[in-house]
């Protein structure tokens, strides 16, 4: 199946790093950290052959919190993009969080997820369709970020997912073991495009 934009635009995955794509490690700040969790670069591997954005957004506290730098959260994603066998055609990170130590990312911003403004800076920059998109996450918060935008959710039950999905808010958005299993799912009921 080979998706075309709809809308003028390009559909897009939306992933959230830890715990979705990679093991969940708190912090996670060194290369030597990422494990790719099963499935996951053959069923990026798919979409990308499918047409579809692969937008990563993740939210990076430790940064605002001094425990790593900006050039340390690169490093893993140029890292990720290695074990994977491919590059994302976007990385959004957000390095802010409202009780921050280092003051340049002290305080509320737009991108910090729920926020939607990683989505909008990739829809405008990748001209994506936020209609025919998704976004994936093991957070009730990764996934709630394309609620205000029409941006379909998927749970999954990696990383801290197992837990979150037991939030009643959680019974808003379908759940799935694994990125692989919510991918397969999104196909099947967004259909060609």
């Amino acid at each position: 199946m080979t998706r075309t934009a709809r809308a003028g635009g390009r559909p897009a995955a939306f992933l959230d790093r830890d715990g979705t794509l990679i093991e969940e490690v708190n912090y996670l700040h060194r290369p030597e950290q990422v494990r790719v969790l099963p499935g996951v670069a053959a069923t990026l591997r798919r979409l990308r052959e499918e047409g579809v954005a692969l937008i990563v957004v993740t939210n990076q506290s430790g940064v605002a919190r001094g425990y790593f730098t900006e050039a340390d959260v690169h490093a893993v994603h140029r890292h990720l993009e290695g074990e994977l066998g491919l590059a994302f055609d976007g990385v959004y990170a957000c390095f802010h969080h409202p009780h921050g130590e280092v003051a340049a990312y002290a305080g509320v911003c737009a991108c910090r997820k729920p926020a939607p403004g990683m989505l909008h800076d990739a829809a405008a920059a990748h001209g994506l369709d936020l209609g025919a998109s998704a976004i994936f996450g093991d957070k009730v918060s990764d996934v709630a970020t394309g609620t205000s935008l029409g941006v379909p959710g998927w749970l999954v039950r990696t990383g801290h997912g197992a837990n979150e999905c037991t939030l009643p808010a959680a019974a808003a958005w379908p759940h799935a073991l694994s990125l692989p299993e919510a991918v397969a799912a999104w196909r099947r009921w967004n259909g060609p495009a």
